[in-house]
């Protein structure tokens, strides 16, 4: 268990490592080319990249947290909602940025070298997500399962500034600042719903009814004679400790598998 453990925490260490360097780079890159250009769409995609290298430096400031056993999953959580709150924060300035944009356009100077480096950002992140998903995949990581989500949104606003700045050397500027309104409106709504799960897991929730359904399931098997506990990490997996009575744990597989058929949710009993 603690060498899964110390597999988990050097996982997340790497992919968050990984992703700040990225970040970073991809900042760089997109403010430069955003500044030059004068595209609205570029320069709030790197305000966005510039969130999340502050979400990834804020994830491994709170690592030693992470690697402590009683406050890791409580503390995972927590970075979760920060994580989502600043994605939705960088939301809300791509969109203030391109309604201004699109109250008083203005020209913006296309390259085909431009467009090359847009284009590379977005193969990027495209790897990123790939990279961060089948890790996600191995470690059961909700931090890196929302970077991966993250990733992929980066990658569709990356194809859609390039696509843009392509666009716009026709003269179409007001383009350039609608595609900045509708990038950071999915933005906002990828950020309230993480904002939402992740509240939702540091609060322990769901629903009165499946709670109580899966308690009462638990007590009507004989061996189980008092629940200690049941705690609900993502929305369809909980944990439960039960006090049974002793040659019984057999039944515990049979209880699991009943509960996932009426409920859909994955339950671990110990």
């Amino acid at each position: 268990m603690i060498k899964n453990s110390e597999f988990k925490n050097k996982a997340l260490l790497f992919s968050v490592l990984g992703v700040l360097l990225i970040n970073l780079i991809l900042f760089l890159v997109k403010l430069s080319v955003g500044l030059s250009a004068n595209s609205i769409s570029i320069y709030s995609d790197a305000i966005n990249n510039l969130f999340d290298c502050i979400s990834a430096v804020l994830t491994l400031c709170s690592f030693s947290v992470l690697s402590v056993g009683a406050y890791a999953e409580k503390t995972e959580q927590l970075l979760s909602f920060l994580i989502s709150c600043f994605i939705g924060f960088s939301g809300a300035y791509f969109l203030y940025s391109s309604a201004e944009r699109l109250m008083y356009p203005t020209p913006i100077w296309y390259t085909p070298k431009y467009l090359l480096l847009i284009s590379v950002t977005a193969a990027v992140k495209l790897i990123t997500f790939l990279i961060l998903k089948k890790t996600s995949a191995v470690y059961s990581l909700n931090l890196v399962r929302l970077m991966a989500t993250d990733s992929a949104l980066d990658f569709c606003i990356g194809c859609t500034t390039a696509l843009t700045l392509l666009l716009s050397k026709n003269g179409k500027y007001a383009f350039d600042a609608l595609c900045g309104i509708a990038i950071s409106i999915s933005i906002l709504i990828s950020a309230i719903k993480g904002i939402i799960s992740a509240v939702k897991l540091l609060v322990n929730y769901q629903s009165k009814e499946k709670r109580e359904k899966i308690e009462n399931m638990l007590l009507s098997d004989k061996s189980i004679q008092h629940i200690h506990k049941i705690r609900f990490t993502d929305g369809d997996i909980c944990f439960a400790e039960v006090e049974m009575s002793e040659g019984n744990e057999s039944s515990l597989e049979e209880i699991r598998k009943a509960i996932k058929q009426q409920t859909d949710i994955d339950i671990f009993i110990k």
